[in-house]
């Protein structure tokens, strides 16, 4: 009998929701840009972006095979050798042998311990490791990785010499936003010249946690590096109240408030570098009609040219590729975020569950959540209607503009401090851009790119066997891998506005 009042009073809440919803929207209380919004709108921006947050412990695959042990023995790579594994195994990690065509893991407690097992000449009794296997482990996992081997690889009893067998987990690395660096040391087999390299594969952005800012110093003796990245340049802020981002401000203005004339809610300010992740949420107290207004006055006195400045690149690092112009581009993305919030606030809201007469799985009529009981399904499952599927933004044109003028000048002598600051269009005007409590994305873009193959590093992933076969597998891998992936229209930088009505 409780059993049946609970189902019939399940079912009455439901109807209740529904018509206080009148059957429209659930969340119609909820503010999707409240106390929740840094975690949402990162979880958004990260899959917009297509970026996911590191899993798992880091990782370290060693060659195994017969010719490697010559190399370790040589001076400066057997000191590089012993100070990539201090950093290494300073933390959780993984170890991972490659011999006798199997990736296995190898179980060390200490950088010492992996040393002796590094050091005994008994364990390099094979001469084929399986590169492609590991490689293709690194990729499907979620965290950095360090990979010594000489890139040497058999497959079918003959070394492969002239496939680009590593083209496409290179690809599916670099598309997800990660990056491989190659440091490159060279020794003698024999009479033959080789070449070993030290491979950090960097997932995400690096960061000075990430294991390449670890490497990287260890490695400076190498004679040669390589970054393959399509995405190699930094980015760096220098506000000057950081509390209220790089946007405009009056700092000529009396007091706090005269200063903040764009009314960014500081509380509500979000600095995404701060997560490793390049963007910022400018909450504002005022609406584009206000803004346009003000722009218009300080224009009048060579002021509010940018709204955004302070925004600065390194793009010296062309191991990759060139880098071409940048851009600006603008969009109205209310629909497409707020689709995602509510969709993040039903994950929130998942239903009590129970077994219904015949074991299935149904809603428990005990249930009492609105948003529950109006999202979800009677078996547990979200309905449709309420399930993130990314859309397309609607563009604003003759918004904003990148301001060329300092791009360009900042850009001499070396680009490893280019400002890229939002400047206001020509044809700016209020009516350009949406009312008010809705969301606009400004994004700072590379446009394009070209492959720098004339970059000398390159030679670096070639060498020629014992037999005088030259092997360029590698070297195709990494030409393929960039000719597939060069950069265009590529967002560098997000700007995300919220305006509010006067």
């Amino acid at each position: 009998m409780k059993t049946l009042i609970y189902q019939l009073l399940g079912a009455l809440c439901l109807l209740a929701t529904s018509c206080n919803n009148g059957g429209g929207d659930p969340f119609a209380s909820v503010d999707l840009y409240s106390q929740g919004l840094p975690a949402t709108l990162m979880a958004y921006h990260d899959l917009r972006a297509g970026t996911q947050q590191k899993t798992g412990p880091t990782a370290l695959y060693i060659d195994f095979s017969a010719g490697i042990y010559t190399a370790f023995g040589t001076e400066i790579i057997r000191r590089s050798m012993s100070e990539c594994f201090n950093a290494v195994l300073s933390n959780q990690f993984e170890v991972y042998k490659m011999a006798m065509e199997k990736v296995a893991p190898l179980q060390v407690s200490s950088s010492t311990q992996l040393g002796q097992i590094v050091s005994d000449p008994k364990q390099y009794l094979d001469r084929r490791a399986p590169i492609q296997a590991a490689v293709e482990k690194i990729v499907s996992s979620k965290n950095d990785a360090l990979l010594i081997t000489d890139f040497e690889e058999w497959q079918n009893n003959a070394e492969v010499t002239t496939t680009a067998y590593l083209k496409i987990p290179f690809s599916r690395w670099l598309s997800a936003g990660n990056s491989i660096s190659f440091f490159i040391a060279d020794y003698k087999e024999g009479k033959t010249d080789k070449h070993i390299y030290f491979t950090v594969f960097t997932y995400g952005r690096a960061s000075g946690k990430s294991l390449i800012s670890k490497i990287r110093p260890k490695l400076a003796e190498f004679p040669a590096k390589f970054d393959l990245a399509a995405d190699a340049y930094t980015i760096t802020t220098h506000y000057a109240k950081p509390q209220l981002g790089g946007i405009f401000q009056d700092l000529n203005g009396s007091g706090k408030v005269g200063q903040n004339i764009l009314d960014v809610q500081e509380t509500g300010y979000i600095y995404g570098l701060k997560e490793n992740r390049p963007f910022e949420y400018y909450p504002l107290g005022l609406n584009w009609a206000s803004i346009a207004e003000i722009q218009k006055e300080y224009a009048a006195q060579n002021q509010f040219k940018d709204l955004f400045r302070g925004l600065y690149l390194d793009i010296t690092n062309n191991d990759s590729y060139d880098y071409g112009d940048f851009d600006v581009k603008t969009y109205d993305i209310t629909g497409d975020f707020e689709q995602y919030a509510r969709f993040a606030e039903a994950g929130k809201h998942k239903p009590s569950m129970t077994k219904g007469a015949d074991g299935e799985s149904r809603i428990s009529g005990q249930e009492t959540d609105p948003i529950a009981l109006a999202c979800y399904e009677q078996n547990g499952a979200l309905k449709k209607q309420f399930v993130y599927e990314p859309t397309s933004y609607s563009a604003l044109n003759e918004v904003f503009v990148l301001n060329k003028a300092l791009f360009d000048n900042t850009s001499k002598p070396d680009k490893n401090a280019v400002e890229a600051a939002v400047s206001f269009s020509p044809q700016f005007a209020a009516n350009q851009l949406p009312g008010p409590h809705r969301l606009v994305r400004v994004d700072l873009a590379l446009k394009q790119a070209s492959v720098n193959s004339g970059n000398p590093a390159l030679q670096k992933l070639k060498w020629t066997n014992a037999n005088g076969t030259p092997n360029v597998g590698l070297y195709e891998s990494v030409m393929n891998t960039l000719t597939e992936l060069k950069p265009q229209d590529q967002t560098v930088y997000t700007y995300y506005i919220k305006t509010t009505e006067n």
